[in-house]
């Protein structure tokens, strides 16, 4: 970065800890400082549009009659310690938002190609459990990903403008210089995927020391469906680390699975308001996917359960509860289809293999013989990027289970291999049955696509009127 840039992530910097220092207790006092502050750093017109959104509602409105999505801000200003407040929002607002964009913005213009904004990475696949419908099953520590090809892969992510992280597995907390890892990359925001059962109180008053992670606990359902899948006991032991991150201050949230036997629980109103009750400030909806061993399709919500999803799950939900909750399917329309294939995200694998998605296991690269840079430069990822959006309706943006040819032909133009021993199925003998989903669902979908479309037409009528 040059010197303005620099001078002004510096300023920026201490900007935003003055501000989230004054936070303190009374965030509905100084919010609207933080989203000034944030609308000046703001690089995209996007972004700069939400925060001034925010930012009018604050203006308007007294704290009970604010949005969901406010009201959940503010409660998660309450929970989080100082010191978790304080990283998250500089590693975010700072390091990804400003110093990131300008260092992505380098990499397009020297470099030819866009880096994405959000790296996965599994450094292992061992688990502590065996859930059904798992694809993290049967590894060994042998398989792990090393800690020096990690560090080393941070370390280039940075240099691309990559600073938010997420690390999934398998359990991440299985190994313990995972915390390592993250403290020595004490710039970066990262999220951990965890079951919840490895949340100890020792564990948790260590994120809180670190500062710089948030925690999303694997929760199916109330204790009958969770322990159901997952095995007798562990809704319990996975409640018990969501009451152990609250008591440190650390931010956390809840991930579902969402399979054809759990859709109508997951969004039904006894679960959610647990989950408030619980301290929970988002959730992911991830809809079960037909990968790895064991892999089922029949599993995977039907079509007419995923637009039940769309009307009364994660819509709902954010605005009409205190609780931030994303479909991963479902939301498409708000980034514009698929993010695969480092569009905005993509995945290393515990063996190493570069892949385009989580749930996508396929591969030309190996981050062990590779940099990041040329991994993400491949031409399979440019291959998939090429094609996206998919379709018109973003409510069918998905390359595996939507628009199933897509992943076939890359996959094939481009040599890509499968990067664990059943991946292959998901597109040789699950192709017919995910065919037949996407068939199905496609004439839902464009009913509900139009109906929204008519929607935004009525909406922008009416403010012209206006």
């Amino acid at each position: 970065m040059g010197t303005v840039d620099t001078l002004r992530q510096k300023t920026a910097a201490y900007a935003v800890k003055e501000v989230v220092r004054l936070l303190g207790d009374e965030p509905e006092k100084h919010l609207k400082g933080l989203l000034d502050l944030a609308g000046l750093i703001a690089v995209t017109e996007d972004h700069k549009q939400v925060i001034s959104t925010v930012r009018g509602y604050l203006d308007q409105t007294g704290e009970a009659q604010m949005p969901a999505p406010v009201r959940t801000l503010m409660r998660a200003l309450k929970q989080m310690s100082p010191n978790c407040r304080e990283k998250l929002l500089v590693n975010a607002l700072v390091n990804g938002t400003l110093q990131g964009r300008v260092k992505r913005d380098a990499v397009t213009r020297d470099q030819g190609f866009r880096p994405p904004t959000i790296m996965l990475m599994s450094p292992t696949m061992r688990c502590n459990l065996a859930c059904s419908g798992c694809y993290a099953s049967n590894y060994k520590k042998s398989d792990d990903l090393p800690y020096s090809v990690m560090d080393r892969v941070l370390t280039e992510g940075k240099e691309l403008g990559i600073y938010e992280v997420i690390l999934l597995g398998g359990k991440p907390l299985v190994r313990h210089d995972v915390l390592d890892l993250i403290e020595k990359h004490d710039d970066v925001a990262f999220m951990m995927f965890t079951n919840g059962t490895l949340l100890t109180p020792a564990v948790a008053s260590r994120l809180e020391q670190l500062g710089n992670v948030a925690v999303s606990v694997s929760i199916d359902g109330l204790a009958e469906a969770h322990d159901h899948r997952r095995g007798e006991g562990i809704f319990d032991r996975a409640v018990e680390g969501l009451r152990n991150l609250q008591a440190a201050g650390v931010p956390y949230g809840f991930s579902t699975m969402v399979t054809r036997n759990n859709a109508e629980d997951v969004i039904a109103e006894e679960f959610i308001d647990f989950l408030l009750d619980e301290g929970c400030l988002w959730g992911w909806h991830f809809l079960y996917m037909p990968v790895g061993e064991g892999a089922d399709p029949s599993l995977m919500p039907t079509p007419d359960q995923r637009e039940m999803l769309r009307q009364r799950g994660a819509q709902y939900i954010r605005t009409q509860k205190d609780l931030f909750v994303v479909d991963f399917w479902n939301d498409a329309p708000y980034v514009g289809g698929c993010i695969a294939g480092a569009r905005y995200y993509f995945h290393i694998n515990a063996k190493g293999d570069v892949e385009p998605c989580i749930f996508a296991h396929f591969a030309t690269h190996n981050i062990k013989h590779c940099s990041l840079a040329e991994a993400l430069d491949s031409e399979f990822f440019r291959a998939i990027k090429a094609q996206q959006p998919y379709d018109e309706n973003l409510l069918r943006p998905c390359m595996i289970i939507d628009n199933t040819q897509v992943l076939r032909d890359v996959v094939v133009s481009c040599g890509a291999r499968p990067t664990h021993a059943e991946a292959e199925r998901l597109i040789t003998d699950f192709g017919p049955a995910l065919d037949a989903y996407a068939a199905a669902y496609k004439p839902i979908a464009d009913e509900a696509w139009a109906s929204l479309g008519a929607a935004k037409e009525e909406r922008e009528a009416v403010a012209c009127v206006s």
